[in-house]
């Protein structure tokens, strides 16, 4: 067990030597460190973090009180808790030094009894409160890491509600914009590679896009297998959702793009994007899960399935919601299943961009540090 360490403060080393002889009838194994003015206690309680201070109250140039008041201060010796003693004996002076911070007060001469009686009564309070420390800081520690694991289920506002309400209320989320996207081939690649390879693929092509989802405002929902779901202006509304989705689908398509060029497995990916209206809300019970509803999930998933490999497929809804800023080239009508004939849009690029993925994957500010 670690010795308890005591900084004895006092300007005459024979009080400071009968403390410490004092204190050896604990039979405890105390360190024992000396200081003998009240600038050395404070670089002292700074310097070996004692577990308990006993500082005498009239000292040469700087006073016990006023090195008390300098340490109660600091951050780092603030929980340091400090014994004063004093000769003086009025009220209105263990008053003051307990408005300082000091734990207790001792009159001098200094009686062994009460001395023995006050460190063992403060020794075993600081342990407590210790031990109470270390337990509160792990608890924060685990609800930290609880936060942090809702937070990769469900959007940090509905975790922010669940924390002070203790539930969440399901929504209709008017106007926002939703993207469904998959790769390429899963089924058959799944065939010819390990598990562990499959799963360190994911694990490296899924992280991205939700970094990419972070830059661009957007909010992930779910992966489901190898889709992605993810949607922009929920649940805080936003009225560039369908621009900034698109630019995160521009950023997926450029990313696979890049890391093709640079890795030995090859992945395609389609996506698909409308605008409209969803419902959400948690799912579940004993397990719950925060999941989206609705006409216009569907119908992102049906743009995704219409799509060929790497390219963005949209609804005419957000085909219009991004006139101005994207250029979209308009597709031959197809029969999508629950829409019958459906016009149906690919985007080409953002309107202000030139250059190939390349170029651009280059001089993005998240790209540039992947690769």
């Amino acid at each position: 067990m670690k010795a308890s360490k005591i900084l004895i403060v006092d300007d005459m080393r024979s009080i400071s030597e009968l403390v410490a002889l004092i204190l050896s009838e604990l039979n405890c194994d105390f360190e024992y460190v000396m200081a003998y003015n009240g600038k050395e206690a404070c670089k002292l309680a700074l310097k070996e973090q004692p577990d308990l201070i006993i500082m005498d109250w009239e000292m040469p140039e700087m006073s016990g009180i006023d090195a008390l008041l300098k340490i109660k201060r600091n951050n780092h010796t603030k929980d340091i808790p400090v014994i004063m003693s004093s000769g003086f004996t009025e009220s209105i002076n263990i008053q003051q030094a307990l408005e300082a911070g000091a734990i207790d007060y001792i009159r001098k001469p200094i009686d062994a009894i009460e001395l023995i009686a006050r460190v063992r009564s403060v020794l075993t309070l600081s342990s407590t409160y210790n031990k109470l420390q270390e337990q509160t800081n792990l608890y924060l520690k685990e609800k930290s890491r609880a936060e942090d694991m809702l937070k990769g289920y469900m959007p940090k506002a509905l975790v922010d509600e669940i924390l002070e309400e203790g539930f969440a209320k399901p929504k209709r989320y008017r106007n926002i914009s939703v993207l469904f996207a998959d790769l390429v081939d899963f089924t058959t690649k799944t065939n010819s590679i390990s598990a562990k390879r499959l799963f360190d693929e994911l694990n490296d092509i899924f992280p991205a896009i939700d970094k990419i989802m972070l830059f661009r405002k957007c909010t992930k929902v779910k992966t489901i297998g190898d889709a992605y779901l993810a949607a922009c202006g929920m649940p805080e509304p936003d009225i560039d959702h369908a621009t900034n989705l698109a630019a995160a689908a521009l950023d997926i398509r450029d990313y696979i793009e890049y890391r093709n060029s640079i890795h030995p497995i090859k992945w395609g990916i389609r996506i698909g994007l409308h605008v409209g209206d969803v419902f959400g809300g948690l799912i579940g019970k004993e397990f719950f899960q925060f999941d989206v509803f609705g006409d216009s999930i569907n119908t992102a998933a049906r743009m995704q399935q219409h799509c060929e490999s790497m390219m963005i497929n949209v609804s005419e809804t957000m085909a219009n919601a991004l006139v101005g800023k994207y250029v979209v080239r308009e597709r031959a009508m197809e029969n999508v299943k629950g829409k019958a004939n459906f016009k149906m849009f690919y985007i080409e690029d953002h309107i202000d961009l030139s250059g190939g993925y390349r170029s651009r994957i280059q001089a993005h500010p998240l790209f540039s540090s992947w690769f």
